[in-house]
């Protein structure tokens, strides 16, 4: 049922991307909303709409809801500055003297960035991870995750690379699905904690779709933010995001195989 559900998504993600391939990277950023929409017709066929919906809600956990809604802005913060650091000091970024207005637009509404957030956590921290961990390991439920989730950034990154031409244009695909597999760890990790409520992975995704360009650039538009260099090196989702996302998978895979943080 997970893997029938992750294709399904894939695979009308990768179709709207193909057909509409002339519009704009805002109106194709509506797939966002694909991952929780299935996912909502998909318990509401099993009848386990109001069950699946009350978990969303963490109406039964508000307090771990907000403890980890607040850690998830941390976390982004840290990664941002971590990568603004190695970036730097490997020579690859430096600031830029004119800035740019590196956020994408359909993000730039914090409502409206909110929901095209929680329309992919949903589907894939909210419905998908749980079903995988039912079913696998912690290291391999979250690997097919994020594998599943790179893959559901390759459309329009082949697509926006063809449009832009960027210097690496096949690195910078496969650099940012490997940042997506990575990442799907402490976003993850925050819906497992907060009983895969939407908030805590919802509000980590909104606050990184806005402090990463702002910082960083954007992969996805090859634009840069404080700091300017080849996107696919110096961003959260290049190679710099996967050298410091990649201790914080290990950290995770520890953390549930170990229950070290069971007291929060």
């Amino acid at each position: 049922m997970c893997l029938v559900f992750a294709a399904f998504v894939l695979s009308i993600t990768a179709l709207w991307v193909y057909v509409l391939r002339d519009a704009s990277f805002s109106f194709l950023a509506l797939a966002m909303f694909f991952p929780g929409a299935t996912s909502l017709i998909w318990v509401a066929a099993n009848g386990e709409f109001v069950s699946f919906m009350n978990k969303l809600s963490g109406a039964n956990e508000p307090v771990r809801c907000i403890v980890f809604s607040i850690l998830a802005v941390a976390i982004v913060y840290c990664i941002v500055e971590a990568c603004v650091l190695i970036a730097v000091n490997m020579g690859w970024a430096k600031p830029v003297e004119i800035r740019k207005h590196s956020i994408h637009e359909h993000n730039k509404s914090r409502l409206s960035g909110f929901l095209r957030a929680a329309g992919e956590e949903i589907g894939w921290r909210c419905f998908l991870l749980p079903c995988l961990l039912d079913r696998f390991s912690v290291l391999t439920a979250f690997t097919i995750s994020g594998i599943v989730w790179g893959l559901f950034h390759v459309p329009v990154m082949i697509l926006l690379t063809y449009r832009l031409k960027p210097s690496r244009p096949y690195i910078t695909v496969i650099v940012q699905s490997v940042s997506c597999l990575l990442s799907a760890f402490p976003h993850g990790w925050l819906a497992v904690k907060s009983g895969y409520s939407m908030w805590a992975c919802s509000i980590m995704h909104w606050f990184w779709n806005i402090y990463n360009p702002t910082v960083l650039g954007s992969i996805y538009t090859n634009t840069p933010g404080k700091y300017t260099g080849q996107q696919w090196l110096i961003n959260g989702e290049g190679l710099t995001g996967c050298l410091v996302m990649l201790p914080v998978a290990a950290a995770v895979v520890y953390d549930l195989n170990h229950k070290l943080f069971t007291m929060i």
